[in-house]
């Protein structure tokens, strides 16, 4: 137990590799596509912490290992889509995000229950759902 103690201490000492909170450009989804604001905000509690250059890390990615597994996730998850760089894709890499997006949306893929578990807000109502879907569908 003393080892493990010991263990837990010392990772702390081993720095995160957040990363960097930059702020929307213009090649942002929102940007790009002059979203409504109300489509800004679904998408923004919903998917930019883990889908864009725009993370609001929790207090407690600050301590090992919950750091390195937030880290490692938002990693995947912006190098499946990145709302920060959207408006640099190619048209045709445009149309298979969004088709992509609103297949998840609508399966109840996305936002993952993982993150809904602790950020209770990112959860999608129906309405949202068929709101955000139905959105996404004119840009498609």
């Amino acid at each position: 137990m003393f080892i493990l103690i010991i263990v837990l201490v010392g990772i702390q000492f081993i720095p995160t590799n957040h990363n960097p909170n930059i702020p929307a450009g213009p090649d942002d989804f929102l940007v790009t596509n002059s979203s409504p604001v109300h489509i800004g905000k679904m998408l923004k509690t919903s998917c930019y912490n883990c889908h864009s250059d725009q993370v609001n890390y929790p207090w407690y990615s600050n301590f090992q290992p919950a750091g390195w597994l937030l880290d490692k996730h938002i990693k995947e998850g912006i190098s499946e889509l990145n709302f920060s760089e959207f408006g640099r894709l190619s048209g045709r890499m445009k149309k298979m995000k969004l088709e992509s997006m609103i297949k998840q949306i609508e399966q109840e893929k996305m936002p993952i229950s993982s993150y809904t578990l602790v950020h209770r807000e990112a959860i999608l109502s129906d309405a949202e759902r068929k709101e955000l879907t139905t959105y996404l569908k004119t840009l498609h």
